[in-house]
This record gives structure tokens, C-alpha cells and sequence, in this order.
């Protein structure tokens, strides 16, 4: 009996202890399922806010953005894309990209993986509108499926801001061509003044003369009435000639014809001064051709024969292999003509005998040089920095327009993309260097010129 109670009791503690074992055992794994739900919780809410986040950040993002799937169709959007679309989202979901992205197809299938960029790509609207974007995108996994991302920048802002910008300029570009030739204004009334006085003062005399001519030959028609009715003209004859070594008819005649080369010459000046303005005014016009450059200075000495005098000494050093310039000829021969003319001009201001005149061209890394020297006595070192300026001159009044080297360094500079420069080279005085673009370095220009506008 004694041992059945002592088996019991061996049992029930071992049950008591099973049983606070198993307690432990469900507080200790309830514990832990608590701490698994409360981070499982933690996560969610985590993932809830950056759900959230992401779907804010969409929505606010300034840009358009695209998700296309890999058989090309829009497949989800933001809602900067649905008002660059001008569609819902439900509206645009299902469509081809190519509807909207005249092109895309093409530009997809030759991006291959990873991230790729579009500058000036063409968006079309679901009213039919377009505008001009910036595309940002990626090829690759996302999850469990291949898409491809567009973030879409519209730049139509920024494109009418470079219109705009490109339009200020070219009116800033007029202003100061206008601001120029108002600055000019004194110089051209100056020269315009001078021959239009003389020509107004000429004007005055003819009127004056032809009165007195005009009373010369009423004398003479009564002279021939009296002697047609009578015979009795003594008295008329004494009269007439009276009149006649007062008016001196035959010094009057000269005179006229002297007065009327007068008002030629300065209506030769007044026309040459608006031709010059003109030419200032529109730079760059006429048509370009190839041009044999020593046979175009040959031509410019024969046009100014007549001005050169026969004590002054040309020399020509022409290189023989010269390439042919693309250039306007008429242009360009103008230059030249005036720089000659500029150095007779000096030299016969400065020296009575021993002038010389010396023209070279020669080719020199890409360019053309043409060099046109004289001893005419030089540009003072005060004044070298004024000489394209125009309307300055050193000549007299009546003597020149000062537009010559302003409109030569127009032409070469502007016209021809070239270099018009003042130089020392002894024993020369004065030595003037035009440097002309031979065509691939002119294309080399060009190119850098439409780079640099891209750019921009």
C-alpha cells in the first residue's frame, strides 16, 4: 500500500513538472510570436509609409514618368505624364508608345540594357499638340518583369527662352549697328555738308549767270528787230557792246562749265558717302565664287593705274600655288583697291619721289596672306588703334569718307571669316595683312560656329 502511494506521488511530479515545463514553453514561444507580430507590424506600417512616400514623390515629381512594358505598351504613369499627355491614367494604360512617342520603337530597340537619354525628342499629346522633351530612361528588371522607364522633361519653356534669347540678341546686334551709325551721324552731316554747300553755291551762280545770258540775248534781239525793220542800229550795236565787256560772255561760258564739273564732282561725293553707308548698313551681300586671288589683285592694279603716279614703284610677289578662294569678288576687289589707293594717297602726301608699293600673297597654315606695304610714312603709334574706326581719317575735309578700312575689316572679318590686321614689317612704313580662310579651315570654322550655337 505504502509503495502505491509513493508510485502516485512519484507521478504527479512528474506531471506537476511536465506541466510547468510545457507553461514555460508556451509563455516563452507566445513571447516570441508577440515580438515576430509586433516587428511584422513595424514592417508594415514601415513599408505603408514608404508606399506612401513613393506614391507622393510620383505625384508631385515635376516629370513625366513612364513605365512601358517589353511589348511596348504604356503600362503605368504619374500624373505629371497625364497632364503632359492630356489623358487619364486609365485612358493612356494599354496604349502603343509609339502613339505618343513618334519614333520610340526605334530608339528602344537599340538601347539595350541599362540607362540611355534622348535631347530634343518630340512628344505628341492626345489633343494632337506636341512639345519638345528632354528623355531620361532604363531597360532592366524591376521585380519580376522587364520594363523600360521614361522620365520625360518638358523643355518647350526653355526652347521659346532660347528664341526669345537668340531674338534679344539679334536686336541687341541691330541696336548696336544702329547706336554705331548714329555715332557716325556728325561725321556723315560733316561730309555731306561740305560738297553740298559747293553745290548750292554753284546752283546760285548758274541761276545768276543764266539771267545775265538770258538779258544778253534780249539785247541781241532787239539789235535784230531794229536792224530788220530800218537799218538805223548804230545806237543798239554801241549799246550791245557795252553790255558785252560788261557781262564778258565768253569768261562766263567758262565759268559755267567750270561750276557745273564742280557740282558733278560733289554729287560723285554725296553718292559715294550713301553707297558706303549702305554698304556699312548691309554688310555681306552679293554671291560667292571661286576666286583666283592673284588675278584679282592683278585686276585691282590695272582699275588704279590711273591714280598711281608714275614716280611710284609697284612690285608684285605673287605666289605662284595659291589655292582658289570661295569669296564675293567684287568685295573683296574693292578692299584691295582701297588699300592701294590708300597707299598712293600717302605716299604722295609724304614723299616726292621714291615711292613704292609692294604686294605679296602667299599661303601660310590654311590661310591666304595677302600683304600690301608702303613708304608713304606709317600710321603714328597714337592713331593705330582708331584707323578701323569708321568716319576717322587723316585726310582733309573732302578728300575722303574715313569708311574705307572700316568697311575693308566688315568685309574680311564678317564676310570672308578672315583677319584684316596693321603690321610692321621694315623698311616698309606701312604694311596691311589680310588673312583669308582656305576651305578646309573654313569648314572648320563653320562647324565650330554651329557647335558653339548648339551649345549655347
Amino acid at each position: 500500500m505504502t509503495e502505491n502511494i509513493d508510485l502516485y506521488k512519484s507521478i504527479a511530479a512528474r506531471e506537476k513538472a511536465s506541466r510547468k515545463e510545457a507553461e514555460r514553453l508556451l509563455e516563452e514561444k507566445s513571447r516570441e510570436l508577440f515580438s515576430q507580430q509586433e516587428a511584422l507590424e513595424v514592417s508594415t506600417a514601415h513599408l505603408k509609409k514608404t508606399a506612401t512616400l513613393l506614391s507622393e514623390i510620383m505625384r508631385v515629381a515635376p516629370d513625366g514618368v513612364y513605365m512601358i512594358s517589353s511589348s511596348l505598351k504604356l503600362h503605368d504613369c504619374n500624373a505629371a505624364a497625364t497632364e503632359q499627355l492630356k489623358m487619364s491614367r486609365g485612358e493612356m494604360c494599354g496604349h502603343e508608345a509609339e502613339e505618343y512617342f513618334p519614333g520610340i520603337t526605334r530608339v528602344l530597340a537599340d538601347a539595350g540594357d541599362g540607362y540611355f537619354s534622348l535631347e530634343q525628342f518630340r512628344v505628341r499629346s492626345a489633343d494632337g499638340s506636341s512639345f519638345p522633351a528632354e528623355v531620361r530612361g532604363y531597360h532592366g528588371p524591376i521585380g519580376s518583369e522587364r520594363i523600360y522607364l521614361l522620365f520625360v522633361h518638358d523643355i518647350a519653356k526653355r526652347v521659346a527662352s532660347e528664341k526669345k534669347r537668340t531674338r534679344i540678341e539679334q536686336q541687341l546686334d541691330e541696336a548696336r549697328r544702329l547706336e554705331a551709325i548714329g555715332a557716325l551721324s556728325a561725321g556723315i552731316a560733316h561730309e555731306i555738308n561740305t560738297p553740298i554747300q559747293f553745290i548750292g553755291d554753284n546752283l546760285a551762280f548758274l541761276q545768276d549767270a543764266l539771267k545775265k545770258i538770258h538779258l544778253s540775248w534780249r539785247k541781241y534781239e532787239e539789235l535784230r528787230c531794229a536792224v530788220a525793220e530800218d537799218g538805223g542800229y548804230q545806237d543798239q550795236v554801241n549799246v550791245i557792246d557795252e553790255h558785252s565787256a560788261e557781262v564778258r560772255l565768253d569768261v562766263l561760258v567758262k565759268d559755267i562749265f567750270e561750276c557745273l564739273q564742280e557740282s558733278q564732282e560733289g554729287i560723285a561725293q554725296v553718292r559715294d558717302i550713301v553707297l558706303l553707308m549702305k554698304e556699312f548698313s548691309h554688310p555681306g551681300s552679293g554671291d560667292s565664287d571661286n576666286v583666283d586671288i592673284n588675278r584679282l589683285i592683278r585686276n585691282s592694279l590695272n582699275i588704279s593705274k590711273r591714280n598711281i603716279d608714275c614716280g611710284i614703284i609697284v612690285e608684285q610677289d605673287l605666289s605662284e600655288n595659291l589655292p582658289e578662294l570661295n569669296c564675293r569678288q567684287s568685295q573683296l576687289q574693292q578692299v584691295i583697291l582701297n588699300l592701294v589707293l590708300n597707299a598712293v594717297d600717302a605716299i604722295k602726301d609724304k614723299r616726292e619721289e621714291g615711292g613704292k608699293i609692294r604686294i605679296s600673297t602667299k599661303p601660310v597654315d590654311g590661310f591666304v596672306q595677302i600683304r600690301i606695304s608702303d613708304n608713304g610714312g606709317g600710321v603714328p603709334q597714337s592713331l593705330r588703334q582708331k584707323i578701323f574706326d569708321p568716319f576717322f581719317t587723316t585726310k582733309p575735309v573732302g578728300k575722303g569718307t574715313g569708311q574705307g578700312l572700316a568697311l575693308a575689316k566688315d568685309v574680311i572679318v564678317k564676310g570672308h571669316s578672315g583677319r584684316l590686321t596693321l603690321v610692321d614689317e621694315p623698311p616698309f612704313d606701312t604694311t596691311f595683312l589680310i588673312e583669308l580662310p582656305m576651305a578646309h579651315v573654313m569648314e572648320e570654322i563653320i562647324s565650330a560656329e554651329e557647335h558653339d550655337v548648339t551649345a549655347a
